[in-house]
């Protein structure tokens, strides 16, 4: 999946952000991609609007298996890097039944940061 299905991918399941994602596509960067569906994930946790995050976890997973080099490297420092910061204002247990939902792959890719950093 390159950067342009990527966007086709996130406007075809979180319609609402068509008009940022048609401008990120403009920019030809899987970054500016990648920061639009992050921005929208951490308003959709501050709103408890639980369905919504699965969603977004849902379909950043699919873009990171299926992504190309670019997308999953985005992915790897925008999304995964941000995920403590996103999920901040979620209690523990808020935060374990978010990550028991998020899929494997991203999930490896977030345990390999964490550990990376010596966290």
């Amino acid at each position: 999946m390159n950067p342009l299905e990527v966007g086709d991918e996130i406007t075809s399941s979180i319609p609402e952000l068509k008009k940022e994602i048609s401008r990120a596509i403009g920019f030809k960067n899987s970054y500016a991609l990648i920061r639009v569906i992050t921005k929208y994930t951490q308003k959709m946790v501050e709103q408890r609007r639980g369905e919504r995050v699965d969603t977004c976890l849902k379909l950043v997973g699919r873009c990171y298996s299926q992504g190309d080099t670019t997308v999953k490297n985005a992915i790897e420092n925008v999304f995964v890097f941000s995920l403590d910061n996103i999920l901040f204002s979620y209690t523990a247990t808020e935060r374990k039944k978010v990550f028991n939902k998020i899929p494997t792959g991203l999930y490896t890719a977030y345990l390999k940061q964490v550990y990376a950093s010596g966290v």
